[in-house]
C-alpha cells in the first residue's frame, strides 16, 4: 500500500501550517444525529410548506423559484470566496452572514412592501432552508446547513459554522468519543 502525507491529501495545505491542522482537526462528515436532525426538520418544514404552494398563483410559485435560485447563486458566490480563502471569513461571522442573508428576503417581503410583497420572500426562504437542511442532513455536510446546496454544486464542503448544529454536532462527537464509540 501506497503511503501519504497530508499534503498528499490537501494540496492547497502545507505540512504542519495552522491552515492545515485546522482542516485536519474539522469532521469530514456530520454525526449520526445531527443529520438524523437536518432531515427531519428539513422535512417538517417541507411538510409545512407543500400545501402552500397548492393554494397561491402560478406566478406566486414562479417569484418563488426564481428568488430561490437567486440565493442559491448568493451561497454559491460565498462558497468560492470561503474555499478560495479570497476574504478572511471567519467561520462564525460566516454563519451570521449567511443566516442574515436568508432573513433579508423575510424581511423585504414584509406586509406593504413594494419589494416582495404577498410573502414571496418568506415562502421561498422556508422552502430554500427545508431543501437545504434536507440536502445537508442526505450528504452529512458538516456546518451551515445553508451552503449544503453550493457545497453539492461544487462537490466540497464549505467550512462555515452552523448557528445552532455546528454545537450540537461538537456535543455529540464529544460524547460519542467519551464512550469511544
Amino acid at each position: 500500500m501506497a503511503q501519504f502525507e497530508e499534503t498528499d491529501i490537501l494540496p492547497n495545505v502545507t505540512k504542519g501550517s495552522l491552515d492545515s491542522q485546522a482542516l485536519l482537526q474539522q469532521p469530514r462528515h456530520a454525526p449520526p444525529v445531527g443529520r438524523v436532525l437536518r432531515i427531519l426538520l428539513g422535512l417538517a418544514l417541507m411538510v409545512y410548506v407543500t400545501p402552500v404552494y397548492f393554494q397561491v398563483p402560478a406566478r406566486v410559485s414562479v417569484e418563488v423559484l426564481l428568488l430561490m435560485l437567486g440565493l442559491i447563486g448568493v451561497y454559491s458566490l460565498i462558497h468560492i470566496v470561503i474555499s478560495r480563502r479570497i476574504s478572511a471569513f471567519g467561520p462564525r461571522l460566516g454563519a451570521v452572514v449567511a443566516w442574515g442573508l436568508l432573513a433579508a428576503p423575510c424581511l423585504a417581503s414584509a406586509p406593504g412592501s413594494p419589494i416582495l410583497g404577498r410573502g414571496v420572500g418568506e415562502l421561498a426562504a422556508v422552502t430554500f432552508l427545508g431543501i437545504s437542511l434536507l440536502v445537508a442532513g442526505v450528504r452529512a455536510a458538516p456546518g451551515c446547513e445553508l451552503m449544503a446546496i453550493p457545497g453539492l454544486l461544487f462537490g466540497k464542503h464549505t467550512e462555515l459554522a452552523c448557528l445552532i448544529f455546528s454545537p450540537l454536532d461538537w456535543l455529540e462527537r464529544k460524547l460519542r468519543s467519551k464512550r469511544g464509540v
